[in-house]
């Protein structure tokens, strides 16, 4: 393929300069930004104002700077008008929002975010992208099980004094040396799961559809494993799980007739909705297991809560916000527990309710349908594994939204707006179907033999 028809066909060309640029821009950009920026009420409380805008500017205008020189136009034409429905009534709730300067922030923040990814889908193919991902989750959980490593080295040293402060910082940064949860740099525990179970997905896809730096990859799957049993988080656990049983039904019904296909289908619907009866009868049981509360840490109690406020205004909501900002009502002070308070619903479809109303919740679920049922059709019938990779990260996501907050803000939204879009990529710039099912093809070819295509 010539240089001019990747870059027609939105495909970084790496003999092009400007878009091996652009592939630097965007790996570097998500590994140094990606645990941050991606949890933007947390930083909110530790930086100023000022420089998390700055920061949110400088990867804004180099998105905008490298689409400009892509098919944009193309991806636009790409959006659909559901989603084109959210973001115009993210802005629109401002006229009966409780916090009308806080929806108008919010909503330069969300459609930042819309800029992104229409820069990831118009300069990138899913094989580029997938990679740019799996570089900044490598870089992510080797940085949190890094940082528990440098603070267990540190606690074999004798306990610091108030004199030192440096080492009393080191000595205290380190959470499974203590028999604590493993969090990351922003003490987030359910944060550092869900990027370790986006891992598994992402590196074990790499393995099977790449020869490159297969050690890499395979310690890369290890520690992401790893980092979801030291998470103890009982949300991305059901989430594993969920993907597990996608995975088999996807591999199992490709190659199928139609009958057979959806037979499946039923099938693991049903097995699904028995597993989640089972879990709601017995949820003390399961969830002691687990190390958790019946009510999943409060849960229970948060839904309650924010149940009362949609009941107040359940058609249009409350105004967009993203997250709750803090010190704004009705959010302040409406969830406090153990001292601690929280800024989110910890149900990602309650939040939405609660912010953009019913008919937000169901312009955002026709959005999440529709892009998860091209993501489903193009892991079925595409012979390679690379395209299981968006459908296996939307179930990990619709299962993770209803424990958190997610779906409508940062990385969740993002990887969401990116798949939606790019599912309407036209056939020709998908990568070659053999038309023969993934299972035969890696017994036909050993993996160790596998090459990219």
């Amino acid at each position: 393929m010539s240089k001019t028809s990747k870059a027609a066909n939105g495909i970084a060309d790496p003999r092009v300069p400007w878009q091996v640029h652009g592939i630097a821009y965007a790996t570097l950009g998500l590994i140094v930004l990606g645990d941050a920026l991606f949890a933007q009420e947390y930083l909110l409380l530790t930086l100023p104002w000022l420089l998390w805008y700055g920061l949110g500017a400088i990867g804004l205008a180099g998105a905008i700077y490298y689409l400009a020189k892509a098919q944009w136009r193309r991806v636009l034409n790409q959006v659909p008008i559901e989603l084109t429905l959210i973001i115009a009534l993210m802005i629109g709730s401002s006229f009966w929002s409780s916090y009308p300067s806080q929806t108008i922030t919010s909503f330069l923040l969300e459609i930042s975010l819309v800029v992104v990814a229409i820069f990831f889908v118009a300069l990138f193919s899913w094989r580029q992208i997938l990679n740019i991902f799996a570089n900044t989750i490598r870089a992510i959980i080797f940085g949190a099980l890094s940082v528990e490593l440098i603070s267990t080295l540190f606690k074999l040293l004798p306990a610091a004094g108030p004199e030192n402060n440096m080492l009393h910082f080191l000595q205290s940064l380190g959470q499974i040396s203590d028999g604590r949860q493993i969090d990351d740099m922003l003490l987030r525990n359910n944060f550092m799961a869900a990027w370790a179970l986006f891992g598994v997905i992402t590196f074990l896809i790499e393995f099977f559809i790449s020869s490159r730096h297969k050690a890499l990859t395979f310690i890369s799957l290890g520690l992401s494993i790893l980092t979801i049993t030291l998470s103890k988080s009982a949300g991305i656990i059901f989430a594993s799980v969920a993907v597990i049983l996608a995975a088999i039904v996807l591999l199992v019904a490709e190659g199928k007739d139609r009958d057979t296909r959806h037979r499946y289908y039923r099938i693991a619907w049903v097995a699904a909705g028995s597993a989640g009866f089972l879990v709601l009868i017995f949820r003390r049981a399961v969830f002691e297991f687990l190390g958790k509360s019946p009510d999943m840490t409060h849960r229970s109690d948060i839904w309650r809560k924010v149940f009362a406020l949609i009941s107040d205004r359940p058609l249009e909501g409350w105004g967009f916000s993203g997250i709750w900002v803090p010190g704004v009502k009705p959010y302040s002070g409406l969830v406090v527990i153990n001292g601690i308070e929280y800024f989110q619903a910890h149900n990602s479809y309650l939040d939405i309710w609660l912010q953009l109303g019913l008919v937000g919740l169901v312009l955002f679920l026709i959005l999440f349908t529709r892009t998860f049922v091209k993501a489903w059709r193009l892991g079925v019938h595409h012979s390679n594994a690379l395209y299981l990779w968006p459908i296996l990260i939307l179930v990990a996501q619709l299962v993770r939204g209803i424990t958190e907050s997610r779906l409508l803000i940062q990385s969740a939204m993002l990887m969401l707006l990116i798949f939606t879009i790019k599912s309407y990529d036209p056939e020709t710039m998908l990568e070659e179907n053999s038309k023969e099912p993934k299972l035969e093809t890696l017994r036909k070819r050993p993996i160790t033999k596998l090459k990219k295509r």
